[in-house]
């Protein structure tokens, strides 16, 4: 109708290009508010390749046999050629004819197939122009996305506007990032969801066995955090575990001792009424902790106002520490959590995340 042509003609033009392409793909869905674009072309109908998850081989790749997850360069490598391939970031191209000094030599297997994918999404992992010159030499029609899920340094090799030339399609789960750097706002998923979604509708009652639970690297100033945050639990008489895990860079030997596997993790969120998050230095996303607290249906703690924003919140499940006394924790934590709707929880899984990329 004419509300919609003139919705049309308002859109900015990546957006238009986006549409025009999913016309010439197949059936779209386009939301005139927020101006995205949806593809209906079933998943099942792509070949998706995924590059820069530090653990490829999670749970839930088995049930996506046309998704493959990879490192973008090889691990498995002895000490002397870590050191080559790190000094492979830094050699003039004028040297790339020698092969180990090529960042394309130290790519993983995926380099042996990169013409079968019609998708490929780079996380994060993005150390200079070589990886999206080799994808688009070898692969000129594929749709090649970055997605962001950490901050960018201005002038780094992550920042966007070093790569204006190159049909890249950028996303992040930062507000602030995609305002910053004009690029397109995707939300995470729930990442480590060890259980298929269907799981999650039927889960039986939970025996609680403590408030609040926190797990998470020590970095920055949360140690600090963190005792001011048990005082004040303590003060309000509740119970809590909490796991700071050293950072392994900073060379301390407890790092590896006080790692939690994701089992047990999900064990302690199981067993408590509420999970706690503590938001990094510089970042303005939320982590995976609302995905945990969302999906197992618990309450949440957190540091971030961000949270606001997001379809699933709800002030009867979400405390946000700085917004709301302490005193009242307690009477949170007693209270029943409110119900979320399942085609809302639906939109942070691995599917409706992959959608947003085809």
């Amino acid at each position: 109708g004419g509300e919609h042509i003139s919705r049309l003609v308002e859109m900015p033009q990546r957006k238009v290009c986006r549409l025009w392409q999913t016309l010439i793909e197949g059936i779209i869905i386009f939301d005139s508010k927020s101006w995205e674009v949806f593809s209906l072309t079933p998943l099942s109908d792509h070949h998706i390749l995924i590059l820069g998850w530090p653990t490829a081989q999670r749970e839930w790749i088995t049930n996506y046999p046309n998704v493959t997850a990879s490192r973008i360069y090889r691990e498995k490598i002895s000490a002397l050629d870590k050191r080559r391939k790190n000094l492979s970031f830094h050699t003039p191209r004028s040297l790339w004819s020698i092969e180990s000094l090529s960042p394309r030599y130290w790519y993983e297997d995926w380099k042996n197939a990169i013409e079968s994918y019609d998708t490929v999404i780079l996380i994060d992992e993005i150390r200079g122009r070589d990886v999206f010159e080799y994808i688009l030499e070898k692969n000129p029609t594929c749709r090649l996305c970055v997605f962001f899920d950490s901050p960018i340094t201005p002038g780094s090799k992550k920042d966007p506007s070093n790569y204006k030339d190159l049909p890249v399609h950028f996303f992040t789960c930062d507000r602030k990032i995609a305002s910053k750097y004009h690029i397109t706002f995707a939300p995470y998923f729930y990442i480590f969801s060890p259980y298929p979604f269907e799981y999650y509708e039927h889960r039986s009652e939970d025996n609680i066995l403590q408030d609040v639970f926190f797990v998470g690297e020590e970095k920055g100033d949360r140690a600090e955090r963190i005792t001011e945050i048990k005082q004040a639990l303590d003060t309000a008489g509740l119970t809590y575990e909490i796991h700071l895990i050293p950072q392994k860079r900073h060379g301390r030997s407890g790092a590896k001792a006080s790692y939690l596997p994701y089992d047990e993790v999900i064990e302690r969120i199981k067993s408590s009424r509420a999970i706690l998050e503590l938001i990094s230095d510089g970042q303005t996303g939320i982590t995976q902790r609302p995905y945990e607290a969302l999906f197992f249906k618990k309450k949440l703690i957190t540091t971030s106002r961000e949270i606001m924003n997001y379809d699933f919140y709800h002030p009867e499940n979400v405390f946000i520490l700085g917004e709301r006394p302490v005193e009242e924790l307690p009477a949170f934590l007693q209270s029943p959590t409110a119900p979320v709707a399942p085609e809302i929880i639906e939109q942070y899984t691995i599917t409706h995340w992959l959608k947003q990329f085809l």
